[in-house]
């Protein structure tokens, strides 16, 4: 297995946007399953007294859940989100066409038989970054995710505002045994309002807004979360520096809507 070093892996992020700069094709993203999110308003974020209830519901100290606060109403032009996060398949095509390092776990230059359809993990917000570019696409802000994952209603989890243990791939290691993702369209009764998948769980994403220098701001919990808290939409409990790569992070992309 080839290990990629930090710096390594930041040139190589680099050379890929320097070349779609160029004009280099981003042919080969394959599987392209955007939906498009109107312009308008929607409710982001969560009241203080719904914050603080949320972490007393789930047995948490309210400071968990005090980011969420205030709830805004914010407005957005319309653009376009990824249905599912990228898969391993996507991202190995990327790894093909840009003699990008493939994913260490995938102990190889390709994904595990049988893992194609599952979210590429194991990436940082850089590798998100330029995957994205080469699609011709970027990471999405956390109030376009936010957006997308909830409507306009300010609901707590993409399908409504009761948590449905059924709807995604949660806690999946409560056995203590060693578990992955599932695959991306395994939970189509988990959809968004719009009809974005996935959007609680089996990985956190990485978006394009920031807490603070050098990290990134993850939303949706993942396959190992173990509380609903932290698979409500307005959740930011999961955001880490930028240079994290993780069993559990990956992302999908959005682009602009013309």
């Amino acid at each position: 297995m080839v290990k990629q070093t930090r710096r390594e892996a930041l040139a190589a992020a680099s050379a890929v946007v320097a070349g779609l700069a160029a004009g280099a094709s981003a042919q080969g993203a394959g599987d392209d399953d955007a939906v498009v999110i109107p312009a308008g308003p929607f409710l982001f974020g969560s009241p203080p007294e719904e914050a603080a209830a949320a972490a007393r519901r789930y047995g948490f100290h309210r400071s968990w859940t005090e980011s969420e606060a205030p709830r805004l109403t914010i407005v957005l032009p319309a653009f376009a989100i990824d249905r599912y996060p990228v898969t391993n398949a996507q991202f190995h095509s990327f790894c093909r066409a840009t003699g990008y390092a493939p994913r260490g776990h995938w102990q190889g230059p390709e994904p595990r038989k049988g893992t194609e359809r599952h979210p590429v993990v194991m990436v940082n917000r850089a590798d998100a970054q330029a995957y994205a570019a080469w699609a011709g696409k970027r990471l999405p802000t956390e109030e376009e995710w936010e957006k997308a994952a909830r409507g306009r209603d300010g609901r707590a989890f993409p399908w409504g505002d009761r948590f449905l243990p059924d709807r995604c791939c949660w806690n999946r290691d409560r056995a203590g045994a060693f578990v992955e993702t599932l695959p991306v369209d395994a939970f189509p009764k988990g959809a968004s309002p719009y009809g974005v998948m996935d959007m609680a769980g089996n990985v956190a994403e990485w978006t394009a807004s920031s807490p603070g220098p050098g990290s990134g701001i993850l939303k949706g919990g993942c396959w190992m979360t173990q509380s609903p808290l932290n698979l409500r939409v307005a959740a930011r409990g999961m955001s880490g520096f930028d240079n994290n790569q993780s069993l559990f992070i990956g992302f999908r992309c959005v682009r602009e809507v013309k």
